[in-house]
């Protein structure tokens, strides 16, 4: 694909990426360094806690609620059939054949298999742990969309039920893994990772929104189950929230441009991109 972005994408590329990464890797260092620290004296002595909690849990109430109602309807609203296009409610029409079937059950098994193999490295138990397989989910997202949004949900639900991490926060985790593919295969215009400007848009829409819009999902439905799940807003909004984010964008913005950019040709050539498996119908 030849470049026709405007000049201006290739440094915006660039910096949209630095700052992706060094977020991510400013987060897990910071982490690290206090991680052994937060159960004794509280998510504050993480400077990412600190920052989240200075803000308040009306604030994140607000802006999670915010992102939960609109995720919740987009999910809905997708399953339903029907899509956004060009500014207008549409149907789409996902043949959910067999090959949709496959696409859908084969992200599924890598994407929770990739989860559970560090299911181990328990950062809060019952709740999260290191996963560097999230780095699957925007890759997967812009290459197979909804099928593969589908996957990502159920990879995240089968990784909960083998890691010992099922429990009712997982209703929130199966929608919030959903998003996290979604939001780059919905708001990318170009999938191929072959311009800057998509270079970008990944960075912009896969690492930075899509890792904020997951982790602020699933925070406010744990916020909202509270009484059920048994995490305190404390650790959900100081703690959960700020490493989810950081745990989501950490090995995406590092390895992600590169895997997607690596799968787009064959996944293209031997037609299981989304774009030559779904049908828009707009009325005039």
């Amino acid at each position: 694909m030849s470049e026709k972005a405007p000049g201006i994408y290739k440094p915006l590329a660039v910096i949209v990426a630095i700052i992706a990464i060094a977020l991510a890797i400013w987060g897990s260092v910071t982490f690290a360094a206090v991680s052994g620290l937060i159960w004794e004296k509280g998510p504050a002595v993480w400077s990412w806690g600190a920052a989240f909690l200075s803000l308040g849990f009306g604030f994140w109430r607000v802006i999670g609620g915010i992102f939960w109602i609109v995720g919740t309807a987009l999910f809905i609203m997708e399953l339903a059939g029907f899509t956004i296009r060009n500014g207008r409610i549409v149907r789409q029409v996902i043949k959910w054949d067999s090959i949709d079937i496959a696409i859908a059950a084969l992200v599924a098994a890598i994407y929770g298999g990739g989860l559970v193999a560090t299911a181990g490295l328990i950062v809060i138990p019952g709740f999260t742990w290191i996963r560097p397989a999230n780095m699957l989910s925007p890759v997967f997202g812009i290459l197979f969309g909804i099928p593969g949004c589908v996957g990502l949900a159920f990879g995240n639900l089968i990784a909960d039920a083998l890691g010992g991490f099922l429990g009712f926060g997982s209703i929130g985790g199966f929608i919030g893994n959903f998003i996290l593919g979604y939001i780059p295969y919905k708001l990318m215009k170009d999938h191929s990772l072959r311009s800057s400007k998509s270079v970008f848009e990944f960075y912009l829409w896969g690492v930075l929104v899509g890792s904020i819009w997951c982790s602020l999902y699933i925070s406010w439905w744990l916020d909202l189950a509270q009484w059920i799940v048994g995490l305190p807003p404390l650790f959900i909004w100081g703690w959960f929230a700020p490493f989810v984010m950081v745990n989501n964008a950490i090995v995406t913005a590092i390895v992600g441009p590169a895997l997607a950019y690596v799968l787009y040709p064959p996944v293209k050539r031997w037609g299981l991109h989304w774009s030559d498996r779904i049908t828009f119908i707009e009325k005039s």
